[in-house]
């Protein structure tokens, strides 16, 4: 114990001796630290973590070939008709669905910001087994007509950052893509994704 005392004092007086070397360890150790914990918290919230949906052990992801010939890796993304064809056809599944990450534009209050947001099918919520905090949240008829029904769902974390709480934002209309929407829900669903979209309404939008 001594020994170790006596090796503390030493590096402690070497310290001092040279504040330009002790500055330049000091500064790495904090970003090192910061870099680390940075890391472990994306890691934690994305891979380590469950996600907040009935039964997320038997959630599967769907893959297959690529587009062209001799690629086998296609990153997950199917047409939106292959999409349906899965839904209405397979038998193995208790539901399927489909997301695509897009970031947003979203404008309230005379003022704009950039939020990250998941475009998702109608039947999106019942199949993860989602219910709604307040308001509801999307259902098939949302998603069956293109700009039929210009609903958003606000994720609790954006909810508590952009509208302090505020149970009344329900109903309120906000403007996503040039386009009036109306909040519908909020709901504690996902730390990355701050608001959700139907595929529908933006297919509308694009080929307006």
């Amino acid at each position: 114990m001594a020994a170790v005392i006596q090796d503390v004092r030493y590096a402690l007086r070497t310290l001092l001796t040279t504040p330009a070397f002790t500055i330049v360890v000091v500064l790495t150790l904090a970003l090192g630290i910061g870099a680390n914990t940075a890391i472990f918290s994306l890691t934690d919230q994305v891979l380590l973590r469950l996600l907040p949906v009935k039964a997320p052990e038997q959630l599967v992801v769907l893959d297959g070939p690529g587009a062209f010939q001799g690629r086998t890796f296609n990153n997950g993304t199917f047409s939106y008709p292959m999409y349906r064809d899965f839904r209405d056809q397979q038998r193995v599944f208790d539901g399927v669905i489909a997301r695509v990450p897009l970031p947003l534009t979203v404008m309230t209050g005379g003022q704009s910001e950039r939020v990250s947001g998941e475009l998702v099918t109608g039947n999106y919520f019942d199949v993860l087994g989602v219910r709604a905090q307040i308001g509801r949240t999307f259902t098939p008829d949302d998603d069956r007509t293109p700009g039929g029904h210009p609903v958003v769902v606000l994720s609790h974390n954006y909810w508590m950052r952009r509208f302090a709480g505020d149970p009344g934002v329900l109903n309120r209309t906000i403007t996503i893509i040039y386009k009036s929407m109306k909040i519908i829900l909020n709901r504690n669903l996902s730390n990355i994704w701050e608001v959700f979209l139907c595929l529908h309404l933006l297919i509308f939008i694009f080929c307006m």
